[in-house]
């Protein structure tokens, strides 16, 4: 068995925490785990990449064109990393964009959500967009964006690990006066109707 995730967003939407989330509660369910991430300006909102690779697997990078599933927190980053795609991967994909200053200020222009998932579409037809952000500022805080995003994980696949295995690492790394919220955003995905692809 062997389980590629590529976890992308932008500094300081947990997309380092997420990758820790999903290894924790892989680990749990007593499988092989090992994950990588690169950052580069994470604090100023630059581009955050993590790996989680689970099971018969030697080094913690998802090859080229290998992942089984790409987490995006942030639209357009899907773009910048769908290197790791085929046309069998799953991407679910937060509705939300962070608009960069480059943007702000004129210099570039950022791409409409449905122009990022004709894009998407053209590598893999498994595309699922959800408001993860909408659903978090609901709960009553954005930040746990990427708990809702793990709870539409655990609802949209079969994974090697389960709910309870989540829930029971958000208890052991979450501070207590996060840990009601980050449970409830958790409960808040895998309670999400069954989303579609586009």
């Amino acid at each position: 068995m062997k389980l590629n995730i590529v976890i992308v967003g932008v500094g300081g939407q947990g997309a380092l925490t997420t990758a820790y989330i999903i290894a924790r509660s892989a680990m749990k369910a007593g499988l092989n785990v090992m994950t990588a991430e690169t950052h580069g300006m994470a604090q100023r909102g630059g581009s955050v990449e993590a790996h989680v690779r689970i099971g018969d697997v030697k080094s913690p990078t998802v090859p080229i064109g290998s992942a089984d599933v790409m987490i995006a927190l942030e639209p357009s980053e899907s773009l910048r990393y769908s290197k790791y795609l085929n046309e069998n991967s799953i991407v679910i994909l937060n509705d939300k964009p962070i608009i960069p200053p480059t943007v702000s200020v004129g210099v570039s222009r950022y791409p409409s959500l449905e122009e990022i998932i004709e894009s998407l579409k053209r590598i893999t037809k498994r595309v699922y967009v959800v408001k993860a952000s909408e659903i978090a500022e609901e709960i009553g805080n954005i930040r746990v964006t990427n708990v809702v995003v793990v709870g539409i994980l655990l609802k949209l696949l079969k994974l090697p690990f389960n709910y309870e295995h989540v829930e029971s690492v958000l208890k052991d790394i979450m501070s207590e006066d996060m840990l009601n919220l980050n449970l409830k955003a958790l409960e808040a995905g895998f309670k999400l109707a069954q989303p579609s692809e586009v």
